[in-house]
């Protein structure tokens, strides 16, 4: 085996991963399946974008895969889910499930309509999920011998939002999630010396994922990016291999920003 192959080789390794029934969830799933690790997928719901879940199994006959249903939102539901896999070896926890909202009123609508009930959900969800099942799932992590944990934040926990690209659309940013994405940076942070030396723990913040949003504004984003384009899942594969495998042995606290350059 090359040394690069070996680097990213995640054989006998399982990852957790969160907010399993999304897109991003998918390709997380597919570069992991792919270093052969097995995974342990949690979602709301029973059935996976694109039956990606059974395709993975298909074509990495080898490969473990269980499914857990767990309302992240509630935390009776989350200590279940903890006591389920408290026997279990986890070496990978991808925090990557996010509050989703379809009625934007109350959450992404103007500041002024913006709830205390939707900021709380999404604390839930986006934040508070991300710490309790870090700490419910400690000793897995450290008894793993190879702890990675990976939290998914957003570039809206670092920059404040241009209100110019929303423009003409019915689009908006909350200040829930925004904040919320926010205090996973930190966390994260604070995370990595409570696990220190055992387990590694990092943050992705990625920019805006095109999905089907009007072309003003995927227009008026792209813009403002230096690659002149808005981010897709498949941009961030790579970043997930990184940071779950060996070749980020000595990597932990960070943040890393996948923005096409809007930062600079």
């Amino acid at each position: 085996m090359s040394l690069l192959k070996k680097l990213f080789n995640l054989k006998g390794r399982t990852a957790i991963i969160t907010g399993a029934s999304g897109h991003l969830a998918e390709k997380i799933s597919l570069i992991l399946a792919d270093l052969n690790c097995n995974l342990i997928l949690v979602s709301r719901k029973n059935k996976f974008i694109n039956n990606y879940d059974k395709k993975i199994l298909k074509k990495y006959p080898s490969l473990k895969i269980e499914k857990f249903i767990c309302d992240l939102s509630k935390e009776q539901k989350r200590k279940k889910l903890i006591s389920k896999l408290k026997n279990k070896k986890i070496n990978i926890l991808i925090n990557n499930a996010t509050f989703k909202e379809n009625n934007l009123i109350g959450y992404a609508s103007t500041f002024e309509k913006q709830s205390v009930k939707k900021w709380k959900s999404s604390l839930e969800v986006n934040l508070i999920a991300v710490f309790h099942l870090s700490q419910g799932l400690r000793k897995n992590l450290i008894n793993s011998g190879n702890g990675s944990i990976i939290n998914v934040s957003s570039i809206y926990g670092l920059y404040s939002p241009d209100w110019e690209i929303y423009r003409g659309t019915k689009l908006g940013n909350s200040s829930a999630y925004a904040s919320a994405k926010g205090g996973i940076i930190q966390l994260t942070k604070w995370l990595s010396t409570a696990f220190a030396p055992r387990v590694r723990v990092n943050c992705i913040s990625p920019g805006g994922i095109i999905r089907k949003q009007p072309k003003s504004f995927i227009k008026a984003y792209s813009k403002k990016t230096l690659l002149k384009k808005m981010l897709k899942e498949e941009d961030l594969m790579g970043i997930f291999a990184y940071l779950a495998s060996d070749a980020s042995s000595y990597v932990t606290g960070q943040n890393i920003v996948v923005d096409g350059g809007w930062g600079n």
